[in-house]
């Protein structure tokens, strides 16, 4: 999706002075530390609001059930096998629970087929699924593991050959039971489903028995795998075992979403760099950029909570990188365990641990004081009681993995790296080159490794532990260049030519603004949903001392992808970014100053006026100048700032703001009346037009359709809110007058103070007017289309994560095309007019003396007077005179006498298209927005 690209501006030299800084030979990142005359107080401006307030002040997401692949996939394994042992005779399976071989799969199959055994369809749905996911590993470079679960895969197509061919089976009462354990753990799943909102609109069981199958993945025939004689897995064993078919399936899914990300950055700029468009039209492409980060990187978190629930011994990535590079060493420990410690048997889980953390020991600095490179060992011979020759073999296990994780990801402090690679080399005859453990994935693997980018996270770590919590974190100038080249080459194309990036400007700064910057100061309502990278990131520099989690590591990643993939449009991106962002916040402030000059107005005493502009005001320290300019306007911290000003400042906050004094809902019934009536065109008054067909789908101003003609006052006092029957005697009294009847003798206010006691108005819902904002902010992923994928496309992506994070982006982005012109209004000064246009035709209708003695007779707000004499003669005449245009009042003499003209339905309309009409643009949309349909290449994300 794609839009334009902004013109160049100059970005602010960055500043990186400090007394100390920098990282030391070696790995160490410790002779990096805080100055003390840095003044942290710089880092923000202005008071901070009460977010708790606000109408977003919780999220609706809960945290802690995400039902992912994982779930998915090991729940129909074990659905599978277990039908498969209670569905045939108790001498075929010949064991009890999962003790039973895998080997018994062959005999149950070849029963069911001799008894034509009448097959649950969910169970062949089950199976097909287990096959697709453990497929899937055993295609990738890591193969299918070890030859126990080769051999569960080759049962598993067996006994879909077998399967498939046997009836269906109906059902009956015989299996109610069944079928309602069934039901409830599937409403269980539904409900926890529901409140994640996924897969719900896409994932259909039933379109599956329709579809043509790959007959690669599941053929019509296959040979009868030969059973293991020695040692026989057990189902036990193959589900206690599968960590590292689940890690490789968990890395291959980090890299083809990370593939979705990065194609929508690339289209960013191929977009832009073949459509001359407005300067500040690319802000959509970033928005939909940061939306697709977003949608990946709460994936990954899901992710990541369930393979750690899945394996409860894979909570860092150095311990999944060990289940997945060190097998053979594994079974090595294994052995010498059983061997020389006094304990028989040594659970796979511990060595991987173990393993896992000695590899964590080359992440940390070696000077950090948490580093267990002096205690680890110890601690594991004594607790498996190995004894000298053992824990002999063990050292030098121990050193192994730490010489062999620096080579594998080396970094420029790391002293005789390259030596220690060559003697390598000569013992063994085989290269032993970096970033070799996770090839053939193109973007967290090879020169964009993501555990590169784990261990210079972990490095820093130490830095930012090191270094006070009341000092900024400022980095030594002397030390710039000593992770690589201290300036940006012409054409990035290496994640590691960024280290010195990330060491010496992006972490430190990032760090400063999560102690003393926005994300220091406030919990900001949905920062879940708007900025998880930000989230991550405060999590990170609160727990220095922590092991860093996949999902830091992959919002990093695609921060740094994200600058890669826009290379030489970077400056461009930096500069629109905050041309953008400042022109919001300049916006808001001309139109709060010139708020106080309008005396009729009660907007500046409103509480709910001035509660969300200065919580949309404070927004602003998202963007100080205390920061370098790609630590802040990188696409992703630059998108992400925008997006949380978009979605959260502009559209929730603004909701409540632009029609706080009730302007909205007048204006908007004003217009939609003359629209109705044929005396305007929507086309006549553009930014109306903007707004008429943002809010026509808002309930809290139409209660459902748009009103016809003989419905304007009723629906508009129910807008007000008036209730139905009490609506409708004000729209009775309105067709009186308008038909040329006399006011009642209790005047021109009475009836209407009256009924408008106790009246309460319904609250604009942001989720009404905008579907992208729904999809954002509220996950609500209900009614998902997916109009991008083939047949081919759904069947092949089953399940799998990146088809949800497609089908969400795509959808949530097509939402957002239709909606732009919406999202480039800026709502406060868009507020304010629509209130100045309220006072202005108040004067120049010659009501404002009339307002006046209605306030002081009646002890209300002036508004209310005014929208009694609006709905009962102006809305009035729109809706029941034979002429509207034409119309003139009899028998109203106060009314007459006070108008300036003796056509107010003409005077007025021609007032509202001249006022609105004169209001410059630039002073109501902060950026630019181009109209859908203008054939700009859109990049399905696939």
């Amino acid at each position: 999706r794609s839009r334009s690209m902004g013109k160049k501006s100059k970005g602010r030299k960055a500043s990186n002075k400090g007394k100390r800084g920098g990282v030391g030979g070696g790995g160490s990142a410790k002779n990096a530390s805080s100055s003390s005359s840095s003044d942290p107080s710089t880092c923000i401006k202005g008071k901070v609001p009460d977010f708790g307030s606000s109408s977003s002040s919780t999220s609706r997401i809960p945290r802690g059930n995400y039902p992912t692949l994982y779930a998915r996939y090991k729940s129909a394994t074990r659905q599978f096998l277990d039908y498969m042992r209670t569905n045939v005779p108790n001498e075929i399976v010949g064991a009890d629970g999962e003790n039973v071989p895998v080997n018994f799969l062959l005999a149950a199959a070849d029963w069911m087929h001799v008894h034509n055994h009448a097959v649950d369809p969910a169970v062949l749905r089950s199976l097909k699924l287990c096959i697709r996911m453990r497929r899937r590993v055993a295609d990738s470079i890591f193969g299918g593991g070890d030859s126990g679960h080769r051999y569960f895969l080759e049962a598993c197509v067996f006994c879909w050959t077998v399967l498939r061919l046997l009836p269906v089976a109906e059902i009956t009462s015989a299996n109610t039971a069944e079928q309602t354990s069934r039901k409830e753990s599937a409403e269980e799943e539904e409900n926890n489903m529901h409140n994640a909102n996924r897969f719900s609109a896409f994932d259909v069981e039933g379109e599956e028995e329709e579809e043509e199958e790959d007959t690669d993945m599941f053929p019509t025939m296959a040979p009868r795998p030969q059973p293991a004689a020695a040692n026989p897995m057990t189902v036990a064993d193959l589900l206690n075992s599968d960590d590292r078919n689940d890690a490789i399936l968990f890395l291959l899914t980090l890299d083809e979403i990370m593939g979705l990300v990065a194609g929508q950055y690339r289209v960013l700029v191929q977009n832009a760099t073949r459509h001359k468009r407005p300067d500040t039209a690319l802000i959509e492409n970033l928005l939909d950029a940061t939306i697709a980060a977003n949608f990946a990187l709460q994936s990954v978190q899901q992710l990541e909570m369930e393979l750690q629930a899945q394996h409860e011994h894979l909570t860092t990535p150095c311990r999944l990188l060990a289940t997945l590079a060190l097998p053979e060493i594994t079974a090595n420990v294994d052995a010498i365990v059983r061997q020389h410690g006094s304990k028989s048997c040594i659970k796979r889980s511990e060595i991987i641990a173990f393993l896992g953390d000695c590899m964590q020991c080359s992440f940390h600095n070696q000077s950090d004081s948490w580093n267990r490179k002096d205690s680890i060992l110890s601690e594991f011979v004594a607790q498996h009681e190995v004894n000298a020759t053992g824990s002999a073999e063990l050292e030098q296990i121990f050193q192994g993995v730490m010489r062999i994780t620096v080579l594998e990801i080396p970094i420029k402090p790391d002293v005789g790296v390259e030596k220690m690679r060559q003697e390598l080399v000569r013992k063994t005859g085989k290269p032993h080159n970096s970033h070799s453990w996770l090839s053939r994935m193109n973007y967290i693997a090879g020169d964009r490794s993501i555990h590169h980018t784990v261990r210079i996270l972990q490095l820093f770590a130490g830095v930012i532990d090191s270094c006070p919590t009341d000092k900024k974190l400022l980095m030594d100038p002397r030390r710039r260049g000593m992770f690589g080249n201290p300036n940006l080459p012409g054409r990035l194309t290496k994640i590691r030519d960024m280290d010195e990036l990330l060491m010496s400007r992006l972490l430190p700064d990032w760090t400063n603004m999560c102690r003393h910057g926005i994300m220091g100061k406030i919990k900001l309502p949905r920062d879940s949903e708007l900025c998880p990278f930000f989230v991550q990131l405060k999590s990170y520099v609160d727990n220095p001392r922590k092991p860093v989690t996949w999902s830091l590591a992959f919002g990093v990643h695609v921060a740094l992808t994200s600058m890669l993939e826009v290379n030489h449009a970077l400056p461009e991106i930096v500069g629109t970014s905050k041309l953008v962002f400042d022109n919001y916040f300049a916006q808001a402030t001309n139109a709060a100053k010139l708020s106080l000059n309008e005396k009729s107005s009660n907007i500046n005493s409103s509480a709910v006026w001035k509660h969300n502009l200065g919580m949309i005001s404070f927004l602003e320290n998202f963007g100080l100048p205390v920061y370098d300019d790609l630590s802040l306007w990188n696409p992703l911290c630059a998108g992400t700032s925008i997006s949380v000003l978009n979605f959260f400042g502009n559209i929730e906050g603004g909701c409540a703001i632009i029609d706080c004094q009730a302007q909205l809902r007048i204006v908007m019934y004003l217009y939609h009346g003359l629209i109705i009536n044929g005396i305007i065109d929507e086309e006549d008054i553009p930014f109306l037009q903007i707004l008429y067909n943002g809010f026509k789908k808002c309930k809290a101003l139409w209660q459902g359709s748009l009103p016809k003609r003989g419905e304007l006052v009723k629906m508009f006092w129910i807008s007000f809110g008036l209730g139905l029957s009490d609506s409708k005697k004000m729209s009775e009294n309105a067709l009186l007058l308008a038909r040329g009847g006399r006011l009642p003798p209790d005047g021109l206010f009475a009836q209407g103070v009256r009924l408008c006691r106790g009246r309460r108005m319904q609250p604009i819902e942001p989720a009404e007017i905008s579907t992208s904002f729904r999809r954002v902010c509220e996950r609500d992923f209900h009614d998902v289309v997916d109009k991008y994928h083939t047949p081919e496309q759904k069947k092949n992506t089953r399940g799998m994560e990146q088809y949800t994070v497609a089908v969400h982006t795509n959808d949530t982005l097509d939402h957002l095309e239709d909606e732009i012109q919406l999202h480039a209004v800026n709502f406060i000064p868009t507020a304010y007019y629509l209130e100045q246009f309220v006072c202005s035709i108040t004067r120049v209708l010659g009501w404002e003396d009339l307002l006046k003695s209605f306030k002081r007779d009646n002890n209300t707000d002036m508004r209310q007077g005014f929208a009694i004499l609006f709905a009962q003669h102006l809305l009035g005449a729109l809706d029941f005179a034979a002429n509207p245009l034409n119309h003139t009042f009899q028998n109203v003499p106060g009314f007459i006498a006070l108008s300036p003209c003796p056509n107010i339905v003409a005077f007025t309309s021609s007032f509202l298209e001249s006022f609105f009409g004169k209001i410059p643009p630039p002073n109501v949309m902060w950026f630019q927005a181009v109209d859908s349909g203008d054939g700009t290449k859109v990049a399905v994300v696939k």
